[in-house]
């Protein structure tokens, strides 16, 4: 979970808005990798820091056939 704070009902291109007290909170990797690149130049991130862990890439299997 990451919070944010900025202007009131501010927005970001990708459809985020922030409510009318200013605050955002969000858990989807993406969005949080967007708001903290603009921090701290039009936001706020209230929260600690956590690092964000991208989603597992899936494995390829062992070539295990006989020849």
């Amino acid at each position: 979970m990451a919070k944010y704070s900025a202007s009131p009902l501010y927005s970001v291109a990708s459809g985020i808005e922030f409510s009318a007290d200013g605050t955002y909170e969000t858990e989807v990797a993406e969005e949080i990798a967007l708001l903290d690149s603009l921090a701290p130049t039009w936001i706020k991130r209230e929260d600690p820091e956590e690092p964000v862990k991208p989603a597992p890439k899936p494995r390829k299997a062992a070539n295990t056939s006989a020849k």
